[in-house]
């Protein structure tokens, strides 16, 4: 979800398109992990669980831990601000 929020990454497409995309993350040392995923709509990803035969059990948005402070102040804040992720528990 993250990559959508923020303007450095989504670039000119839609929220509505499926892409590719991909970076290095910082915060977990060097080298730094170039990590890649799809970019989706949310309506795309519980509706193709639902879609294919299996039923939604849960939908998390994580927040940051207040643990994470001492790691990071700005990032925990950038994340309580905004999801970077979202966690799906489906059941088929």
């Amino acid at each position: 979800m993250r990559d959508w929020i923020d303007e450095r990454t989504h670039g000119e497409r839609t929220y509505f398109e499926t892409s590719r995309f991909g970076m290095h993350w910082s915060g977990f040392g060097e080298p730094k992990p170039y990590v890649e995923a799809y970019r989706r709509p949310l309506s795309d990803i519980l509706n193709g669980l639902t879609d294919s035969g299996w039923q939604l059990d849960r939908f998390i948005e994580p927040q940051p831990l207040d643990e994470m402070r001492t790691v990071s102040a700005r990032l925990h804040a950038e994340l309580s601000h905004a999801p970077a992720f979202i966690c799906v528990r489906a059941r088929c």
